[in-house]
């Protein structure tokens, strides 16, 4: 999950038993069968193995290949032939989404700007409709998840701008 002011965090929620009427003690064992784990990925780096890790797997603008090399040199980590086929179409994913998003926002905003082109003049008109579709974009890569700081390196937009945008969409 985003990082709240950027910082790094890991939250842990269970089950408690309260006795509401009468007191009847449930072994904890037949109740407290889930937790729920927050893992939020901050902005800098810490002395946490395991944020690093995660930070690299799921925040890394690293490809796969770099992921393998520092997943071997940095945590003595080797995977297998079928791990690294994983981490591939693990790293593809979000390329995929950003291809789809862009192709998408460039589509509508060259739609836009052809509409509006004839308004505004068309230099003017497209240049809003790239802007819109840069911005349509962007919101599709918050919506599935991806780091301000990345989605505003992909869609070239302001890191202010892209928080802005979350925050109109309620997403942070």
């Amino acid at each position: 999950m985003e990082a709240p002011q950027g910082k790094s965090a890991i939250n842990r929620y269970q089950l408690k038993e309260q006795h509401l009427l009468h007191r009847y003690k449930e072994p904890c064992q037949n109740y407290d069968l889930m937790g729920i784990i927050f893992v939020y990925l901050g902005n800098s780096k810490v002395k946490d193995r395991l944020i690093n890790l995660l930070d690299l797997m799921f925040k890394s603008s690293k490809n796969a290949s770099e992921k393998i090399t520092t997943l071997h040199n940095d945590f003595g980590i080797d995977l297998t032939q079928e791990e690294e086929g994983d981490l591939e179409v693990m790293c593809n994913l979000g390329e995929g989404i950003y291809e789809d998003g862009l192709m998408k926002g460039k589509q509508e905003g060259w739609e836009k700007g052809r509409k509006e082109g004839r308004k505004e003049g068309r230099k003017e008109g497209r240049k809003e409709g790239r802007r819109e579709g840069k911005l349509e974009l962007a919101l599709e890569m918050l919506k599935d998840g991806m780091a301000l700081e990345k989605v505003a390196k992909y869609s070239k937009l302001s890191l202010s701008i892209i928080k802005e945008l979350a925050k109109q969409n309620k997403l942070i």
